[in-house]
């Protein structure tokens, strides 16, 4: 058997974390694909920055691996199945190219890529086709703290939006969530993180793999008011009149009411119970 080939693709709508992001797991690279959307427009039909991620990659991707796919994704009404169709038509340009596909947002940060190439291993010993991966969700930053979703009790809790890596023949629905059977990533111990309190899915193959600081730190609601007010107007997010309240009510004042808040997440009851304050680290600055 020859050496694993490795692709991924970026979805050019957001560039705040994007370098990053991508600085860590592009040294596992042969391929990577851009989805472009016609006349830069995002899945709400509100403009996305475009030129800013296409410049950062270019600044970033020194083997010249990037190619760009070029199709409209818009769906105001159900913004989901635009955001699954761009990540579909990237895919699918990388089948036959590639073994398995990194499909990472650009606000999401690996520790350590080298223990993902350890659990698409176990899952090929397994024969699974895809690995989710548990991220800790920041929610907030200042210069000084920075501020966490942590469980009811205030303990470390996790969240799976998907598969990071893939079969590239594989078919998506829900963004990242992948038809067939798949292997979840789980933290040593963690037994209060929402998806890990009910049963197996079908499909679903838990392996307690990784230690806590291996988990992907998911820069989520982590920027600054401008770049939330552009989040709460486009992509997945926009929600009217909806996302303003929120934005102005629930995430602005965070910083000094952060220890009241609970039940915070802006589109479903019960994923973010509260926040946890912590000092930022010099390595995460």
């Amino acid at each position: 058997m020859g050496r694993r080939r490795i692709g991924a693709y970026i979805l050019p709508g957001d560039a705040t974390w994007l370098e990053k992001s991508l600085v860590q797991y592009y040294p596992l690279l042969d391929a990577l694909v851009i989805p472009v959307p016609h006349g830069d427009v995002g899945w709400t039909g509100v403009g996305v920055d475009v030129a800013g991620v296409m410049a950062k990659v270019r600044k970033m991707d020194v083997r010249g691996l990037a190619e760009t796919v070029h199709g409209s994704w818009v769906n105001p009404d159900e913004p989901m199945r635009a955001d699954t169709a761009q990540r579909q038509t990237a895919l699918d340009a990388l089948a036959g190219d590639v073994d398995w596909v990194i499909q990472m947002d650009n606000d999401e940060y690996m520790p350590e890529p080298q223990a993902l190439l350890a659990a698409i291993d176990e899952a090929e010993k397994r024969g699974l086709d895809a690995v989710e991966w548990p991220m800790r969700v920041l929610y907030r930053r200042t210069r000084s703290h920075m501020f966490e979703i942590v469980g009811s009790g205030g303990e470390a809790r996790y969240d799976w939006p998907g598969a990071v890596a893939l079969r590239p023949h594989l078919t998506l629905t829900d963004a990242r969530r992948v038809v067939g059977p798949y292997l979840r990533v789980t933290v040593a111990g963690d037994d209060v993180s929402l998806q890990l309190r009910h049963p197996t899915e079908n499909g679903e193959v838990r392996w307690a793999g990784i230690a806590a600081e291996q988990a992907i730190i998911h820069n989520s609601w982590a920027r600054s008011p401008r770049q939330i007010r552009q989040k709460t107007r486009s992509w997945g997010h926009a929600a009217g009149l909806r996302g303003i309240v929120y934005y102005a009510a629930t995430w602005l004042p965070s910083p000094l009411t952060w220890w009241a808040i609970r039940d915070l997440h802006p589109f479903a009851r019960g994923l973010w119970p509260r926040l946890n304050r912590r000092p930022i680290a010099q390595e995460e600055r």
